[in-house]
């Protein structure tokens, strides 16, 4: 299978690139503005390095693509594929706002091209736990609570992606770029579809343009609700981030614990699972499987449908932001 890398100097590219080099995959192209991170990438893959990516895709013709870039630039990367009917993955949140989103996810149909969306909770150890307390013991988590603190926004530029402190052309912070996998776990969970949001975000702690605190709640008069808490507020450390989780049914209540979960059930001991709750292993998970389900010719998941909802609460979020008010879904 022949793949080609677009805009590589994303702070996750290095996330796929274990994933990538043992996947026999034959890497024949790869772009970045970034002079010296396109010739370190080129050398690492062995292969030709271009500034631009529409003269990379000029120049070559791929089996698949994975798709980085800013966010504003996106959707044009995402039709450019599209129009030339490339399978790829393109990483959240695909563009600015849903209806970005949804405009890519309605090209896909009409070309039939499969494109994936590293929404990685998917993929993660926690999920693989959920599906089994729902499936074999009943569970129904009527609410949720996410908490999830990752290092300060200076990052970004010494990462050579200062273009995320740009509301312009990022569509926002800790909000924009973090929630979203929060939001899609918690819509998978919620016993009734969310009619309402409402959303607070800040930017005192660090003063960039984007914003480095933010909270939002969903919550449906059919019953159920999610709170999700996301910021650029934990140190430049080694620990990285702060994720924290309690998810509650009936006969079940879900929390983090130091190494991985801890179940409480009513009459029972607590249940201790060890799990790795760290998401950048998850990103080597989802490049296998992305590859392995356009090489056996399968609909990759999660992609574009499953990112829509989640960027429309993303949008409703930053809605009420604005406004200081609950903003209605319905």
């Amino acid at each position: 299978m022949k793949v080609v890398l677009l805009e590589v100097s994303h702070w996750h590219f290095p996330l796929y690139i274990d994933a990538l080099l043992a996947s026999g995959v034959e890497i024949v192209g790869l772009s970045e503005r970034d002079p010296e991170i396109r010739a370190r990438y080129a050398s690492l893959f062995d292969c030709p390095g271009h500034l631009d990516w529409r003269e990379l895709l000029k120049d070559t013709a791929p089996d698949a693509a994975f798709a980085f870039g800013r966010h504003g630039e996106m959707p044009v990367i995402a039709r450019t594929l599209l129009d030339r009917r490339i399978a790829f993955a393109i990483e959240k949140p695909a563009g600015l706002d849903a209806a970005n989103v949804a405009d890519l996810c309605q090209l896909a149909k009409t070309a039939g091209v499969p494109v994936a969306v590293p929404l990685v909770q998917r993929v993660g150890p926690l999920q693989a736990l959920l599906d089994r307390l729902i499936n074999a013991e009943g569970a129904r988590f009527a609410s949720t609570a996410w908490r999830f603190n990752a290092g300060p926004p200076s990052r970004y530029p010494l990462s050579g992606n200062g273009w995320m402190l740009d509301p312009v052309i990022s569509g926002g912070g800790c909000l924009m770029n973090l929630a979203v996998h929060f939001v899609d776990l918690a819509l998978g969970l919620l016993p009734s579809p969310p009619d309402r949001v409402f959303a607070h975000i800040d930017h005192c702690l660090h003063g960039a343009a984007v914003e480095d605190t933010a909270l939002l709640t969903l919550s449906s008069e059919g019953g159920g609700r999610a709170l999700i808490e996301t910021g650029y507020n934990f140190p430049d450390v080694p620990a990285k981030r702060e994720y924290s989780f309690s998810l509650t049914s009936i006969e079940h209540y879900v929390q983090t614990h130091p190494g991985g979960v801890v179940i409480h059930r009513p009459g029972k001991p607590a249940e201790l699972v060890e799990m790795n709750l760290d998401s950048d292993p998850m990103y080597g998970q989802f490049v296998e499987r992305f590859l392995a389900d356009i090489a056996a010719g399968r609909e990759p998941s999660p992609g574009l449908g499953d990112l829509e909802p989640a960027m429309r609460i993303i949008d409703a979020a930053y809605l009420s932001a604005r406004r200081g008010q609950l903003v209605s879904l319905k």
